[in-house]
């Protein structure tokens, strides 16, 4: 009996281990939001047996018995247990991990975690830069990120934006953040860079997260970090994109030939009246000489105007130019990107080729540029790994010049008058106008040339060396080399080529900076402890080669090269280089997963400074919390997450220069036929580093799984600023830079998003930042320094306008007017041009300009600036929104005041808001009287042309459709993926001009106007 029993749950135990051998399980892994995980680990619990999902989140297992447990980890998910129950299909949606709401995010000299993280830095992921039809990303950075001001003055294709983080961190030297590119610092154009081969971006703003890197970190820094190989299967990715740009708004309107004209009658007529002439004599006067103030009559008719000064009626209307629309033109934009990654455990390859082409909104301005890289990491034993990060480009731009002068056809465009036309009746180009005499700039855009080439290899290698497993050593040599090429010719026949039978100058520069690092980590792991140790050594230069040389002469039209002219000019060549050595460490601590603490400290010795202060030492401590970690806080189920953290730090500037310490001399010096030298600058072995402190605080938070807000309050404090202070004229010199100038920047940062609902069919989430920022000067070396539009004085923002305040005009002549601001100091006594307001303002005014003192009228930085991005998505389609926003700066529009002459340059071109101008029948206006040669100067520089420079913009919108997996399996690809985007499609604001987004300092400079962009594109998955 007993043997028959044993028989029997042997055969029992035997048939249950057959079927559980059998059981097979399959599914697909997809997140929140539907799309497939792959490489997901799947482990059966319990057990060594171990998968993981394909490209397409699709797993299978063999599972022991029916009653397993499938563990599902995969990075920045929460992990995932579920019981097989006699199942054979297991799918699975896995969530955001909230405990750790960040992966690892890229650091100096390293990674870390947000959680462990006590510094302030915001990582920027490639979802912002994907589908942007901009030629560079930091375009693309714009309203994404707190205390990151992201400004661009220029449409010219190719142009890079102007960044600022928190503020503006000196008067004299540089104010721009150093940018890393995988670990080395560059000194070139980012604008080489491809954005479709950038993985992630973090903004290091403090001094706890940038002053590792010293003297090089005093305005921020931005790490970019590129794509690198995966092991596992190759893919192969195709990314191309169509689209089409034009001039981002219309502007404030010009006049058009019949109202230049009647104008400049008008203008003739007044100057008559002010000369006495009769109202008969006046008549005829204007009637006389308005074709020769105009240049051109545009009409049929030898006399097309009445005595009123107005058009006849069937007068036939001849020429009626717009030279806008002559210069500007829809641009085509091209972006076409192939990548390969791939690789084993041993070996990871990122191969990528790029090419971009923005043919530009005006004539004679484009912009192509080819890049190609390569990022391969090797693991060449247990201990042991190399890899090169490596990046060649090749760009070629047609860039008009910018400015007042006659060649920047921006502006020339703006001031020829409509009755201007482009072409003679023979077909040939018209060079005369009154504006800009012999510079047309449709002409121009044909016979001149403006080229400019970049050849640039970025390499970067390393080998990494794991002594133990907490123990490690990584040296890296970065080579950063730009072979620049420049073209500028001027036709013989017109412009500024016209005087010398046409030039032609050529340039050249060779750009080489090298970087080198070893660096040790040391990293200690304890069940509640954990400690992080740096400690290295650093080198790096640069070296700028540039040769430079022209010709006049030439003898036929068209031809560029030096041979061809006939008058060499004198040729000029120079060679500046800087080096820098640097020794640096830092320590980071864990206690229980609940307090972080670091501190770093590094040593800088650069060429730029004399021996008395050729050594600069920068440090940072900070310190966070993580709250809700805490035992009093784990029954608060509605914090999923709760930090505070604070740093205090110093960096470094010495962006001012090469030999700023040197006594110099200058060569070219001509002594009665004899050649010479000739003193230039000062011996200054006192000059010193400029030096920025840094203090931060702040929390961020995960609140009811779905909200999650950040605040910060900063304090960046800058001493030993640099700045000209003026000599005695004994000296010889007029001024010697010195370390008296002292600034701050203040200010708040608050950043929200809130997942509104989520789940596996649709999504919807919502997002804000806004950024304050006071700029105050501190000190000077002076008491005011006036430059331009703005005044610089202690208490004050270093970007304050300083302006003759406008009053209008005076209705009883037409006569501009300025307020008096009569303070009497310094002994000085009322004008006697003042009098009481006519326009019932209670104040003094004048209408002489010199008698009007100026005023402090605002800053051109904002108040507050920032973004709003919104995204929704139901199954396959997406929508997302960006917009960004700044409020409360102020714009100088010089461009408008050029086009608001008042008569002051006659035959000019002026805005359609003149009409307005003051006659007897027209005295309450804000438009003074047109007179033609007007020098009543209401045209000068005052708050008339002051506008409020705020606005909201939709930066980006895009609606992108994935194809559904099923038929992307059917065609044999992994994903296909095709949208549709618009850049800058729509702005609100009161300014007057084409683009309030402009220059830091706030005053138009007659460039290119924004861009907007309509494109369409796809991604191709293999």
């Amino acid at each position: 009996m007993k043997n028959l029993l044993l028989f029997f749950l042997l055969q029992s135990f035997t048939t249950a281990a057959l079927f559980a051998q059998d059981r097979i399980v399959r599914g697909k892994i997809v997140d929140e939001k539907g799309e497939e995980l792959p490489i997901v680990n799947i482990k059966v619990l319990g057990s060594n047996i171990v998968t993981v999902s394909d490209m397409g989140g699709n797993y299978q297992i063999t599972v022991p018995s029916d009653t397993s447990t499938l563990v599902y980890t995969f990075i920045g998910m929460a992990t995932q247990y579920e019981r097989v129950n006699n199942r054979s299909i297991v799918n699975v949606t896995m969530e955001q991990d909230l405990q750790h709401l960040e992966e690892v995010m890229v650091v100096a000299y390293g990674t870390t975690t947000k959680e462990a993280f006590t510094g302030s830095a915001e990582t920027i992921d490639d979802e912002v830069l994907k589908d942007r039809a901009v030629t560079s990303f930091d375009k693309a950075l714009q309203g994404t990120t707190p205390g990151l001001m992201v400004s661009s003055s220029s449409g010219q294709p190719g142009s890079a934006a102007t960044i600022r983080i928190r503020g503006i961190g000196s008067i004299s030297a540089g104010s721009a953040p150093l940018y890393v590119l995988d670990g080395v610092p560059m000194t070139g154009s980012i604008t080489d860079l491809n954005p479709n081969d950038i993985a992630s971006i973090t903004v290091l703003k403090d001094a706890a997260a940038a002053s590792l890197y010293g003297s090089r970190a005093a305005n921020g820094v931005i790490l970019i970090t590129t794509n690198q190989g995966k092991s596992g299967e190759t893919k192969i990715s195709l990314n191309s994109q169509f689209g089409v740009s034009s001039r981002i708004s219309d502007g404030y309107a010009l006049m058009n030939s019949s109202q230049i004209y009647e104008h400049s009658w008008r203008g003739l007529y007044n100057r008559a009246l002010n000369d006495n002439l009769s109202a008969e004599e006046a008549i005829e006067h204007a009637h006389e000489n308005v074709e020769g103030v105009v240049g051109f009559n545009p009409f049929s008719s030898e006399r097309p105007l009445g005595d009123d000064g107005k058009v006849i009626d069937g007068t036939h209307l001849h020429t009626n130019t717009n030279w806008r629309d002559e210069l500007y033109k829809n641009g085509l934009v091209n972006n076409h990107n192939l990548n390969i990654s791939g690789g084993n455990d041993l070996t990871k390859v990122f191969f990528s080729l790029g090419y971009y082409d923005d043919t530009g909104i005006i004539l004679s301005s484009d912009y192509t540029r080819y890049t190609s890289k390569v990022n391969v990491s090797h693991k060449i034993n247990d201990f042991l790994t190399a890899g090169v990060n490596s990046m060649l480009s090749y760009s070629k731009t047609n860039a008009p010049p910018n400015g007042s002068q006659g060649s920047n056809p921006v502006r020339s465009v703006e001031v020829i008058n409509a009755a201007s036309p482009v072409y003679n009746d023979d077909g040939t180009y018209n060079w005369d106008n009154k504006a800009v005499l012999d510079f047309n700039p449709v002409g121009l855009a044909e016979k001149d040339k403006y080229l400019y080439e970049t050849k640039r290899g970025v390499l970067n290698s390393y080998l990494n060396v794991d002594f133990t497993k907490s123990l490690s050593f990584k040296t890296t040599l970065g080579i950063d080399n730009s072979i620049n090429k420049g073209l500028n010719y001027y036709n013989r026949e017109h412009g500024n080529g016209e005087g010398v039978d046409g030039r032609s100058v050529m340039s050249q520069s060779d750009n080489l900076t090298w970087n080198v690092s070893n660096l040790f980590n040391y990293n200690l792991y304890r069940e509640n402890f954990s400690v992080t140790l740096l400690a290295g050594q650093e080198a790096a230069g640069q070296s700028i080669a540039s040769l430079s040389s022209g010709v006049t002469g030439f003898a036929v039209d068209g031809y560029y090269d030096l041979l061809w002219g006939s008058q060499p000019s004198k040729p000029s060549s120079s060679t500046t280089e800087w080096t820098l050595v640097s020794y640096l460490g830092q320590a980071k601590f864990d206690i229980k997963d609940r307090y972080y603490f670091s501190g770093s400290i590094r040593t800088d010795g650069s060429s730029r400074f004399g021996q008395n202060h050729k050594y600069g030492v920068f440090y940072s401590i900070g310190g966070g919390w993580r709250i809700n970690n805490e035992n009093f806080m784990r029954d608060i189920s509605w914090i999923n997450h709760l930090k505070i953290r604070s740093s205090y730090g110093t960096s470094g500037n010495n962006n001012i220069g090469n030999y700023s310490f040197l006594g110099l001399y200058g060569g070219g010096a001509d002594y009665s036929g004899f050649p010479g030298l000739t003193p230039t600058q000062l011996d200054n072995q006192d000059i010193r580093w400029e030096k920025i402190s840094n203090f931060n605080v702040g929390f961020e938070s995960r609140l009811v799984r779905n909200l999650t807000l950040s605040a910060e309050y900063y304090i960046r404090h800058s001493d030993g600023l640099l700045y000209s202070k003026p000599l005695s004229a004994s000296k010889g010199i007029g001024s010697v830079l010195t370390n008296l100038g002292a600034m701050d920047n203040k200010g708040f940062e608050v950043a929200m998003s809130y997942d509104i609902k989520t789940n596996s069919d649709f999504y919807s989430t919502i997002g804000f930042n806004i950024s304050t920022n006071k700029n105050t000067v501190l000190k000077l070396t002076t008491e005011q320094v006036v430059s331009g539009t703005k005044l610089i004085e202690e208490g004050a923002s270093l970007y304050q306008f300083y302006l003759t305040e406008w009053a209008g005009v005076d209705p009883s002549n037409g006569k501009p007017l300025w307020y008096v601001n009569y303070t009497g100091q310094d002994g000085t006594e009322l004008p006697a041009s003042a009098f009481q307001d006519p326009n019932g303002s209670d104040r003094l005014v004048t209408s002489e300009y010199g008698d009007a003192e100026r005023v402090r009228l605002g800053t051109a930085l904002p108040t507050v600036f920032g973004g709003v991005n919104y995204s929704v998505g139901y199954k396959n389609l997406e929508l997302s929104l960006l917009f960004s926003y700044s409020y409360g700066n102020k714009v100088y529009n010089h461009d408008y005041a050029t086009n608001m002459h008042d008569g002051q340059a006659p035959g000019n071109n002026l805005a359609a808001d003149a009409l307005n101008a003051w006659t007897p029948d027209n005295i309450y206006t804000n438009v003074p009287r047109y007179v033609v040669n007007n020098t009543d100067r209401g045209n000068e520089m005052s708050s008339r042309f002051l506008e409020d420079g705020s606005y909201v913009r939709l930066k980006n919108v895009t609606l992108a459709y994935r194809l559904p997996s099923r038929l992307c399996n059917k065609m044999g690809i992994s994903g296909l993926r095709a949208y549709v985007s618009g850049e800058n499609l729509w702005t609100l604001t009161n300014y007057k001009g084409f683009d309030p987004e402009m220059s830091i300092n706030g005053v138009t400079g007659s460039n290119i106007p924004g861009v907007k962009v309509v494109s369409t594109g796809f991604n191709l998955d293999f």
